[in-house]
């Protein structure tokens, strides 16, 4: 009798089983990681078999802290993960500080060897830095995207919560890993199973690669003040060379002295004295994120 899996499908016995990886440093973010677990589980269990096998990788095999005091366990070291068919490379808010030679190397030993390799978070820039991105498109958090593209302007990083390009794989971290992962085993084992993983993970909506990141960051602005949102979404979109308060209304069709009143009734404060903490809170983040001197 054929096996029926939960979904309805035909459970094909001769199914090669995907081993991924997980290589976190000290410090990463757990939940872009195990939400990317809990899809491959749920999509194991509602296929009735094991699709997917997964293990936490460190660079020596040792327990690993995360960002939020929970201990993961490894199961190998990184550089014995080359049986690994896809490895994503797990980091926390500094990545820098784990972009040291060894590392590096054995990111680029699992590349010549064919594994595919993806990033979670801020993983992304342990990839820019060991140089296998090359002219593939990439997604890393939104907090971090400026130090990247300044650090490495030839790549082209995308803005979107994923991204997946030539074996390519790296998404924002956070929800975005359940997106990203939802949209691999819709790759692997069609969009029934792809959906129906989505369901048991309370993930309502499928997002797009090209979904933006952070969209609720200013929600509550849009809604009761749309013009000024924009406003500041010009601003944030030309930091290096500043528009004028006249080149701003413009481009949001109202009048500079309009857009005085209203940044004054919403903000409490002038557009250049708004303009200038943001491009300030910018330098910050370059200065943290990437090794450029003040």
């Amino acid at each position: 009798m054929k096996q029926i899996s939960q979904t309805g499908m035909p459970c094909a016995p001769e199914t090669v089983v995907k081993k991924i990886g997980f290589f976190v440093t000290p410090e990463f973010s757990p939940l872009g990681v195990l939400g990317a677990i809990e899809a491959l589980r749920i999509a194991n269990r509602l296929a009735g078999k094991p699709l997917y096998g997964w293990d936490i990788v460190s660079l020596e095999g040792e327990p690993v802290k995360s960002a939020n005091g929970l201990t993961f366990m490894a199961e190998t070291s990184l550089p014995d993960a080359t049986g690994f068919d896809l490895v994503f490379i797990c980091a926390g808010f500094f990545p820098e500080n784990f972009c040291d030679e060894k590392t590096l190397n054995c990111v680029r030993k699992l590349e010549r060897h064919g594994t595919s390799i993806g990033a979670i978070c801020t993983g992304t820039e342990i990839l820019a830095k060991a140089g296998i991105i090359k002219d593939r498109k990439c997604t890393i958090h939104s907090d971090h995207l400026p130090g990247l593209r300044e650090a490495y302007p030839k790549l082209e990083i995308v803005s979107g919560i994923y991204s997946i390009d030539r074996g390519l794989f790296t998404c924002a971290g956070g929800t975005s890993a359940i997106d990203l992962f939802v949209q691999l085993i819709a790759i692997d084992h069609g969009e029934k199973l792809a959906v129906a993983a989505a369901h048991e993970l309370q993930h309502d909506r499928i997002r797009k690669p090209e979904d933006p990141q952070s969209k609720s960051k200013r929600m509550g602005l849009r809604l009761r003040a749309p013009k000024l949102a924009r406003a500041l979404d010009l601003m944030e979109q030309n930091i290096e060379t500043p528009l004028t308060s006249n080149e701003i209304a413009g481009k949001i069709g109202i009048t500079q002295r309009q857009l005085q009143r209203i940044f004054q009734k919403q903000l409490g404060r002038a557009p250049v004295q708004i303009y200038t903490k943001l491009r300030l809170d910018h330098s910050r983040s370059l200065l943290l994120q990437t090794e450029l001197s003040i």
